[in-house]
């Protein structure tokens, strides 16, 4: 069995960077005002917020594989190849330089939703690319986040699914004359926790993130959208981890103020900046830590990443 242990990025290994030696507080505050005086996060080399441990009792050692499977909307005016959540290639997983670490693999797609990400194949190309957790192997865990663009009638747009959580279809055409079958928003997303798990990987739903929760208001708007119930429910459903990201957004939020928050959102009421990215992805850790996400990943969590605490 492998040990703790922290470890460093060198973000010098990520197209578009330029790294620099610096040190990541583990203060989400102290975060926000690096970034407001123009450091970004992918500018400095610094200790990666999860670390992980060997612990399958394999003769070679099983590196495993955190697919992350969503809309891309996290960050704007990033590379083409980052497209979404590079702190999670960075900070948060992108481990690097040791014999024991994790493989990224962003799998992240702009505009999807459950619906589309489905339509177009996308899911069963991540579902073939997931390798069976044996010992010639790496061991598969995937994050599956969707709902932002998964709203509206698919009468009128291509990516929505049908309303509420049971089994009701719709048959649509769409604009270029294939006709589809359309199902609920929990019924790609189950698909997607079935198909992870026969191929022996993990599958860990997450709560969509909020959008500004400030905008037109000076006090914080708390309204999860109805994919945040969703997602809940079918990770119980399904009894798999849960990662209520929005909650923990909405909590830090909070912590930082209506002003700190908009910063975050230069461009519209959805996308977030760099800094904006750092502390969605802080939100994430947090939730990590709560009942629901049933311990997974949790446990590697180095001491910079404890610092996020838990929010719940």
């Amino acid at each position: 069995m492998g040990i703790m242990m922290a470890s460093f990025v060198d973000f010098s290994a990520f197209p578009g960077s330029n790294a620099v030696h610096g040190k990541l507080s583990d203060d989400p505050t102290a975060l926000h005002n690096k970034m407001v005086q123009g450091i970004k996060a992918s500018d400095y080399r610094v200790p990666s917020l999860l670390s992980f441990a060997a612990v399958y009792s394999c003769t070679n050692h099983v590196v495993p594989n955190l697919v992350y499977c969503f809309y891309g909307r996290c960050r704007v005016g990033g590379p083409k190849s980052l497209p979404c959540w590079r702190l999670y290639h960075g900070i948060s997983l992108g481990i690097r330089g040791h014999s024991r670490d994790i493989t990224v693999v962003n799998k992240a797609v702009s505009g999807r939703s459950a619906r589309s990400y489905w339509r177009e194949g996308k899911w069963t190309a991540v579902q073939n690319s997931l390798k069976s957790g044996d010992c010639e192997s790496r061991i598969g865990l995937v994050i599956i986040e969707f709902g932002h663009n998964d709203g509206g009638s698919p009468s009128t747009s291509d990516r929505a699914s049908v309303g509420g959580e049971g089994s009701d279809t719709q048959t649509v055409t769409l604009s270029d004359g294939t006709v589809e079958t359309v199902y609920t928003w929990p019924t790609y997303v189950g698909w997607m926790i079935d198909g992870a798990k026969s191929k022996g990987a993990t599958p860990i739903v997450s709560g969509q993130t909020p959008n500004n929760p400030y905008e037109n208001s000076a006090t914080i708007i708390n309204s999860p959208p109805r994919f945040v119930g969703y997602a809940k429910n079918i990770a119980t459903k399904k009894g798999v981890p849960y990662v209520d990201h929005f909650a923990s957004s909405i909590s830090l939020y909070t912590k930082l103020g209506k002003s700190v928050t908009e910063s975050y959102f230069p461009q519209d009421h959805t996308h977030t900046n760099d800094a904006g990215a750092n502390q969605v992805a802080w939100a994430f850790l947090s939730g990590l830590k709560c009942p629901a996400a049933a311990g997974v990943l949790s446990q590697y969590v180095n001491s910079v990443g404890q610092g996020a605490g838990a929010r719940c």
